[in-house]
Parts: structure tokens; sequence; C-alpha cells
């Protein structure tokens, strides 16, 4: 779980500054970049070409990208239009780095990982997140690639509002943030 003591600072410090939690990024990194893992948070649309120039190492035999994208509907809601993600910016990167890490540790011959996630509004079918995976066989590139974008969705401060013909509101079915010792 998230500190509460940390999360209640935020959010006091974002109604004295009437800012959302998510505008607190233009203050803080937006990225970590290593030899071999990139994470980044961006309010702009993401790309997935520099992610493949990432990835690229004579090593690798196989890459996968994943990228998941806005939808027009959601579990009881038709006429989805847009979603705005918030996150809690302090520790989503160093969640992300988190999960790349383990992924090395888990799954042989892994070459390079990144982790893109979108902030902010985002339209129908444009990319929220993107997870791609360079290895040397493909077995361990998508399996490492499945349990990034898994790992992430249930340790990753990340929320998402969605937007649809009949209002607004949290997406259904959120969970608890894990501790990633938890999994």
């Amino acid at each position: 779980m998230l500190s509460l003591n940390t999360l209640a600072f935020d959010v006091w410090w974002c109604k004295i500054h009437e800012v959302a939690i998510s505008e607190r990024i233009s203050v803080l990194p937006r990225e970590v970049v290593e030899p071999n893992i990139w994470c980044k948070v961006q309010k702009e649309q993401l790309s997935s070409d520099p992610c493949m120039k990432f990835v690229e190492v004579p090593s690798a035999g196989a890459v996968v990208l994943f990228s998941g994208n806005v939808r027009d509907h959601s579990d009881g809601r038709v006429g989805v239009t847009t979603l705005v993600y918030e996150a809690y910016d302090e520790q989503v990167l160093s969640s992300f780095v988190a999960i790349a890490t383990d992924a090395f540790s888990r799954y042989e011959g892994l070459c390079k990982i990144v982790i893109h996630h979108r902030l902010g509004e985002c339209a129908l079918a444009e990319s929220t997140v993107l997870v791609v995976v360079s290895a040397e066989h493909r077995d361990s590139c998508f399996e490492a690639a499945r349990f990034c974008i898994d790992t992430l969705k249930v340790t990753s401060p990340i929320w998402k509002k969605e937007h649809w013909s009949e209002g607004a509101d949290w997406a259904l079915g959120a969970s608890e943030i894990k501790r990633f010792e938890e999994l």
C-alpha cells in the first residue's frame, strides 16, 4: 500500500496549489533511462518508434510490443469517449523500474525493456501504455512482456477515469495497489 502520510501530503499539496495530482508530473522526473531499461510517463501521445529503436540490439531474436489502447466501451459502460489517467508521481517511475528489473531476473535472455504510460486525457484508439521487450528468444520475450503489463496493472499507482455517454467516473474493477513483494 502507498504510505498514507505521503499520499495525504500530496493530496494536501494539490488542494493548496489547486492542481490535480497528475499535474505534479511537471515538477518531477518524467523518465528513467538505464542501459537496458527505459521507463517514462508523459502527457503527450505515445510513439512506439523510439521504443523499438531502444530495444534493438544484435543479440535480440525477438521483440514484443504491447500497446494498451482506449476503446469505446468498458464493463457496463457503452459509448466511452475518453480516458483520463492520473498517477502518484513520486512512485510511478520507481514501480516501472522495479517491474522491469524483476523481469530481467525472472526470464532468461532478455535484452532490453521499455515501459511508457500516458497521463492526462486520452482519446479513442490512442495508446495509453507501451511495453516493449527484446530478448534472444520469443518465449521469454512474450512471457516477460505479459509479466510487465500484468504487474504494472496491480502494482503501479495509476488511476483511470472514464468518460462515456452517460457521464464520467473512475473505472470499475479498480483494485488495491499491491506492493511488489506481495506478488
